[in-house]
């Protein structure tokens, strides 16, 4: 469960603090995410631009040809308007994965939970305030240090009585150490990737 939250930290942490490209892939992979919004939104104006900044420049002519291969169908009756509306969003979201370099799972379904600190940072985005989405990092970050702090704290009062204490505290204090750092480089690296890069 902490690596769990390590992971979902770590990701936002790197998030919150720079341009948004991407969401979580359980986000930007679901029928109501970003992605499939753009691709309905594409079709139902006519303008590809909607879903053309959802991926990059390698996946851009693919992309257009799906779009061209939709659109006639999404103009026609329901049936083929359904059949095209899944295809063109499979597309997208599969190039628009293949633009982040990430591995494309299929489109989840829509109304899949979103994580909170996704929520938060979108939110962030929609009101200009930053302050909700830092609140959860913050405390998430708080809780997971001070766990492993008090961990390492713990071992130390013991580690001198026997060389199995001594190992507990050393098991203890590489943890903490080690947490603290990968946290630190992993704010400092930025996000592990985007759209087009």
């Amino acid at each position: 469960m902490r690596g769990k939250t390590f992971i979902v930290t770590i990701a936002t942490l790197v998030f919150a603090g720079l341009v948004w490209v991407s969401t979580a892939s359980a986000h930007c992979d679901s029928l109501d995410g970003p992605v499939a919004k753009a691709a309905v939104k594409s079709l139902k104006t006519g303008d590809f631009s909607h879903v053309q900044i959802w991926v990059g420049q390698e996946q851009e002519e693919e992309l257009r040809d799906a779009y061209q291969r939709a659109k006639p169908a999404f103009e026609n009756d329901e049936s083929a308007r359904k059949v095209a509306r899944r295809y063109f969003i499979e597309s997208a979201i599969r190039l628009h994965r293949a633009a982040e370099n990430q591995p494309y799972t299929g489109v989840k379904p829509a109304d899949a939970p979103v994580p909170e600190d996704v929520e938060a940072a979108e939110k962030a985005l929609k009101t200009g305030d930053i302050d909700p989405a830092l609140n959860i990092l913050n405390q998430a970050m708080r809780d997971e240090v001070s766990h492993w702090f008090q961990n390492a704290l713990e071992a130390r009062k013991n580690k001198d009585k026997s060389v199995e204490a001594g190992r507990e505290w050393t098991d203890a204090y590489v943890k903490y150490v080690i947490y603290v750092h990968k946290l630190y480089k992993t704010i400092k690296a930025g996000p592990p990737h985007g759209v087009g890069e």
